[in-house]
């Protein structure tokens, strides 16, 4: 990425930037495809998997001029993934679209009524070999800043983060970690003083490079 600048981007950048693919990054080796399946999704089986939607929810800030996305941090007694940073989002329900979901949750865990969210698109699912759960981000819109209230069961704090901020390149780091048998060098980013980790970084990697490529043209 190009060093640090003002950012200055709109819904129809952002749109364009959820439309761009990009062959660069770790998105594109996390796929079903790419990745072998845990033992409890033997390869016999079809499918990808369980499968679950989160949300990369942008709006318009009341307090800066730049744009804002929202992390979460997940409480620490919580039995799956207790501590971590996390985009909002959970597993599909039967019959619901990834799109709903992303909705759904967003409004479960952030309070942020799905009527007020203009989704713009998907970006690529990611995969998590030991759960066995495809991932897709949804991006959605708000053109004015949500009043959140975060489900105190689950989320432990709300992290806001500027779209300048995830364009800074000092953020993001590479380490090596050992995933789905074997050791991989991924993406991850500090963050108001928070390390992004796992699925969550990944997509963020996938879509600041989307960013990216739109301010470059």
């Amino acid at each position: 990425m190009n060093p640090t600048r003002t950012v200055k981007l709109n819904r129809t950048q952002l749109k364009a930037a959820v439309a761009r693919q990009h062959s660069d990054g770790w998105v594109s080796q996390m796929g079903s495809s790419k990745l072998d399946r845990p033992q409890t999704r033997p390869k016999h089986l079809e499918g990808d998997g369980l499968e679950a939607a989160v949300m990369v929810l942008i709006y318009e800030s009341d307090s800066a001029p730049e744009l804002h996305s929202v992390l979460t941090r997940r409480k620490d007694d919580l039995q799956h993934h207790p501590g971590q940073i996390s985009l909002p989002g959970g597993r599909c329900e039967e019959d619901e679209t990834i799109e709903q979901t992303a909705l759904r949750e967003v409004e479960e865990e952030i309070g942020v009524e799905r009527g007020e969210i203009e989704v713009l698109g998907e970006l690529d699912s990611v995969y998590i070999p030991p759960s066995d759960f495809t991932v897709t981000p949804v991006v959605g819109w708000c053109s004015k800043e949500p009043t959140f209230a975060v489900q105190p069961e689950e989320v432990a704090e709300l992290i806001p983060v500027s779209l300048e901020q995830l364009l800074n390149p000092a953020i993001r780091k590479i380490s090596s970690v050992a995933s789905d048998a074997k050791d991989r060098d991924v993406p991850w980013f500090s963050i108001n003083g928070h390390q992004v980790w796992g699925a969550t970084a990944i997509i963020l990697d996938d879509f600041s490079r989307r960013l990216q490529l739109v301010l470059d043209d």
